[in-house]
């Protein structure tokens, strides 16, 4: 019975450990002036942006649309959209 509760104390203490690094990882990224969204978390400094996920997306990607939905029917509810945000 002792081991037992030797062994969940241990994997308590190191899911406690994780989260705490995790936090710290998290919290050192919303200190960070130069940490930004849209760049890879390890090579930062690259290139290697990523597009913004808060932007919408300039089109919709067919798989994802409903079935019987096409490429003229969403052309038409954009320029409805468009026609309405005008007015």
């Amino acid at each position: 019975m002792s081991e037992l509760s030797n062994s969940a104390a241990a994997i308590v203490a190191n899911a406690t450990k994780k989260l705490r690094e995790e936090g710290e990882v998290a919290k050192s990224r919303l200190l960070d002036q130069q940490f930004h969204i849209t760049l890879t978390g390890a090579i930062r400094l690259c290139v290697g942006r990523y597009a913004d996920p808060l932007v919408p997306r300039k089109t919709s990607d067919p798989q994802f649309w409903p079935k019987d939905v096409t490429l003229e029917m969403e052309q038409r509810w954009l320029a409805m959209i468009k026609e309405h945000r005008s007015v």
